[in-house]
């Protein structure tokens, strides 16, 4: 691993798009310069696919896929996870994500919006945003560096939640975000300059960069180990943001979110009365609770939570459906086939044929 200070000497200069960016924000609303800059520079913005919204040609998604951003990064090939830098000076626009994406301000400062609200950050600032909410980055400086770490929402489930069950703010977002009708839309950890958050986020960094056919498995283990340390030394400053950020932020619904976690972490084999006798609830509290944040009943839950597994596993192994429907809490293939052609509209194989990696 290169030493922190290299990492950043290396991240500070200006790319060539960010040149650019920086030129078209230089001129301001100059009429006469910004026809010269986009008539000199037509050939470069088409070919690097900027954003540069002044040419009617350029258009960007409103919420972009792993397939928008990465045509050639190790999350398109089996990976669950990629790091970039953002483009200082990019012109502003709201977007959302199909993946978790955490934002880490290395150096500096930024602007920042999630749903239309400001949430400006600086140094050392982390913030969760949940798939499909909108967020705007501001980056208007030679000096801040901020970093986007990409999660594939996918996956998650399998790969990254178990090591954040039991009983945490983290473990309390996620399940939020997942499952649970009125989501928080983010959660911010101000770290400030804390080496170890730092040094953990840098080396992430590191090994998406060095990309090899061993990167993927490092960064399944790298990314828990960040998220356990974000816990132990910031849970307590922790700030939920979204609709449902004050009963998250109270603790008004963390017994019923902490029960979605214990489903969540037995939904091979739950059922509502073992469930409800774990928690000291009545089968009718439980079923309410449940329903309450959920919109649906225990069964619906426990079968989405089944489905999402199966569909990830379609995705991302070459499993067999029979062993699919296994591991996901069937013991007839045929049932869990109906089950999954009625969830998904297609058979797993059709399914797999569509989504499975490349």
């Amino acid at each position: 691993m290169k030493s922190k200070d290299t990492v950043i000497n290396e991240l500070l200069p200006l790319t060539e798009d960010e040149e650019i960016y920086k030129r078209y924000h230089l001129l301001g609303s100059d009429p006469e310069a910004k026809k010269i800059f986009l008539d000199e520079m037509e050939d470069y913005v088409r070919g690097h696919h900027m954003l540069i919204f002044d040419y009617p040609f350029v258009t960007y998604p409103s919420v972009l896929h792993e397939e928008d951003l990465y045509t050639h990064l190790s999350i398109t090939r089996g990976s669950n996870v990629n790091i970039v830098r953002h483009l200082r000076y990019t012109p502003v626009f709201e977007h959302s994500h199909s993946f978790f994406t955490m934002l880490y301000i290395l150096r500096g400062n930024c602007g920042h919006t999630v749903d239309g609200t400001d949430l400006p950050m600086t140094r050392g600032d982390l913030f969760f945003l949940p798939p499909y909410v909108k967020q705007t980055i501001s980056v208007f400086d030679d000096e801040t560096l901020v970093l986007n770490l990409h999660i594939r929402k996918d996956t998650f489930d399998d790969v990254f939640f178990n090591t954040l069950r039991y009983n945490n703010i983290l473990s309390d977002f996620f399940m939020s975000c997942l499952y649970s009708r009125d989501p928080v839309s983010g959660i911010l950890f101000r770290t400030g300059q804390d080496e170890e958050i730092e040094d953990a986020v840098l080396e992430i960094y590191q090994e998406v960069q060095r990309d090899d056919e061993y990167s993927w498995r490092i960064l399944n283990n790298m990314v828990p180990i960040l998220f356990t340390k974000i816990l132990r030394g910031f849970s307590g400053q922790a700030v939920f943001t979204g609709a449902g950020a004050d009963a998250v932020q109270s603790g008004r619904n963390r017994t019923v979110l902490r029960i979605l976690s214990y489903i969540a972490d037995n939904y091979r084999t739950a059922t509502l009365s073992e469930t409800a006798s774990h928690f000291g609830y009545s089968l009718e509290h439980c079923s309410r609770l449940i329903r309450g944040e959920t919109g649906t009943g225990f069964v619906s839950f426990v079968r989405k939570i089944k489905m999402n597994h199966a569909a990830a596993l379609l995705r991302s192994t070459r499993s067999s459906v029979a062993d699919i429907s296994s591991m996901v809490g069937y013991e007839n293939p045929e049932s869990f086939i109906r089950v999954f052609e009625k969830f998904y509209q297609m058979t797993p194989s059709a399914y797999r044929r569509e989504n499975g990696t490349k």
